[in-house]
């Protein structure tokens, strides 16, 4: 079942970026300024959090979440460079962040929802193998999704 949920989790890797990095210029503007969006009102919940502890691991989640957002743009960068302007790249990056976040925790409910209980006498829950290798599959396919698109972007240019 861990096989099933690693190729789930390939599959949604591999349609984000593949998205993201294939959207026009016109509604991709849209989506990176949604994205920005997106990305105030988190900051907005970090800074107006009462707890110290909650403020400093927000802001670390939001660092590390621009940082995957930078890196998730650069085979957009790569392939429209001077096309576009950059912040919407970064944008799209940023959006991609969230749609793996999205769309990862949206099928893993669906999971939730269609797959039966754990068994009440050995506790083995299918659920739970699918749902671990579908955050592995994501963890897994969106760096090699990144190499593959980040060359094949590079190639284009060169060419």
């Amino acid at each position: 079942m861990g096989i099933l949920g690693l190729l789930l989790g390939a599959g949604v890797s591999v349609a984000v970026l593949l998205m993201v990095t294939a959207l026009p210029l016109t509604p991709a503007r849209g989506v990176a300024v949604l994205a920005f969006v997106a990305l105030l009102v988190v900051l907005g919940s970090i800074l107006f959090t009462d707890g110290s502890l909650e403020r400093s691991f927000g802001a670390v989640y939001l660092v590390m979440g621009l940082l995957a957002g930078a890196v998730l743009a650069l085979p957009r960068l790569l392939r429209y460079a001077g096309l576009e302007p950059v912040w919407v790249s970064l944008g799209l990056g940023v959006a991609a962040v969230l749609l793996l976040i999205a769309v990862g925790t949206g099928v893993d409910a669906l999971l939730g929802m269609m797959l039966p209980p754990p068994d009440p006498q050995t506790g083995i829950s299918v659920k739970a193998q699918i749902s671990q290798g579908l955050s592995n599959g994501i963890l897994i396919a969106a760096p090699v999704m990144l190499v593959v698109l980040s060359w094949l972007a590079w190639r284009q240019r060169v060419a």
